[in-house]
């Protein structure tokens, strides 16, 4: 009868096996660094990837690079942030959209062609595209990021073109919008009582120009109560500026038109509203 035998004994590890096992673990370590700084500074590959907030300072670049395409062609004024929740990022994730609007008068004909100029002065790497139809001219950009550019004619004479996040997560804007100062206040209230109305609310936007300085637009909004004058002898002479030609839009609802130092377009519509902006261009 024998007795219980022995176990081998262990064989400590080698020191090839340690070394592949330090390499190993330096490797992952590498990776997770590398996967840190990837999520911090590359574009990103998918839209989730960046909040409105992080997608904000693009949006604004964009604006400011469409005020500067539309040239001196129009009448402009932006619109501040307009953040939409309710979207779905996933079946089971909701997030936000962030948009901004870029508004454009000019004559009832030149508008598709408006479209066609905005396109080429846009930066190369929008790859801005134009569409022209029977019923329809549109415009549509990349402003990078999955930010994109969308709009085109709108009414006779009218362009509006929006800047569009598309749907991520929730979160802050990471800036306050513009608020509008005395000075913004005493215009806006200025223009709507020449035009026989009233104040009722006052913004206003800004965003940065592509070399330097600010679009800004002042928007006055208000309801008209009297004043039969047309609108182009109240607003004329309110600024006392020089205009540089004649309006480029003028009918018993809708006048713009550009002076040396602003842009200024009315809207009345039939139930007595009044929509105002100043605009002070790039």
């Amino acid at each position: 009868m024998t007795g219980p035998v022995a176990a081998p004994p262990r064989t400590p590890p080698s020191r090839r096996g340690r070394w592949l096992v330090a390499v190993v673990v330096a490797w992952a370590a590498a990776l997770g660094v590398l996967a840190y700084v990837s999520v911090r500074n590359d574009p990103p590959t998918v839209r989730d990837q960046r909040t409105i907030g992080e997608a904000r300072p693009l949006v604004d670049r964009a604006v400011g690079e469409l005020a500067v395409a539309a040239g001196s062609d129009g009448v402009l004024s932006i619109s501040g942030y307009e953040v939409t929740g309710g979207c779905r990022i996933t079946p089971f994730r909701s997030g936000e959209t962030l948009e901004r609007d870029v508004t454009i008068y000019t004559t009832e004909t030149d508008a598709p062609a408006l479209l066609d100029r905005i396109a080429e002065r846009l930066p190369r790497s929008y790859e801005a595209g134009v569409r022209h139809g029977q019923e329809h001219d549109t415009l549509r950009a990349d402003a990078g990021e999955f930010v994109s550019v969308r709009g085109g004619v709108t009414a006779p004479g009218v362009v509006i073109l929006t800047v569009d996040t598309g749907c991520r997560p929730t979160a802050s804007l990471g800036a306050e919008a513009a608020a509008p100062g005395d000075e913004d206040r005493r215009i806006a209230d200025r223009m709507l009582a020449a035009l026989g109305g009233t104040l009722d609310e006052v913004t206003v936007a800004e965003a940065p120009c592509p070399a330097g300085g600010t679009v800004r637009t002042v928007a006055a909004s208000g309801s008209r109560s009297g004043g039969d004058k047309p609108l182009r002898d109240v607003l004329v002479p309110l600024f006392g500026t020089a205009q540089s030609g004649p309006a480029l839009v003028e009918t018993a609802e809708r006048y713009a038109y550009r002076s040396d130092e602003a842009m200024v377009a009315v809207v009345a519509d039939e139930d007595g509203g009044l929509d105002a902006t100043l605009t002070t261009p790039c």
